[in-house]
């Protein structure tokens, strides 16, 4: 059974799937872009949170790169430049 295009309604084309054409492709990725479309989700970490949260990670990336919370694992270091 053919799919709708979910910008325009038409029938979707194989090529452009889920879309019926390059243009309601573009059109749905601009909306993503321009925040239209959004997953819904908690509230943002407040500053200290996200500090502690940082400072646990580069602790771990300081002790050779073991995680903390998992024994054993590397962690990857994902701040390479100076925190302010």
């Amino acid at each position: 059974m053919p799919a709708k295009c979910p910008t325009c309604g038409e029938l979707a084309m194989k090529p452009h799937s889920p879309f019926c054409s390059e243009r309601c492709a573009s059109v749905d990725l601009g909306n993503w872009f321009s925040g239209k479309y959004a997953f819904p989700a908690d509230d943002m970490p407040e500053e200290d949170e996200l500090d502690a949260i940082i400072d646990s990670i580069e602790a771990g990336a300081e002790n050779g790169g073991e995680d903390a919370d998992m024994p054993g694992k590397q962690s990857a270091a994902i701040m390479p430049f100076q925190r302010k």
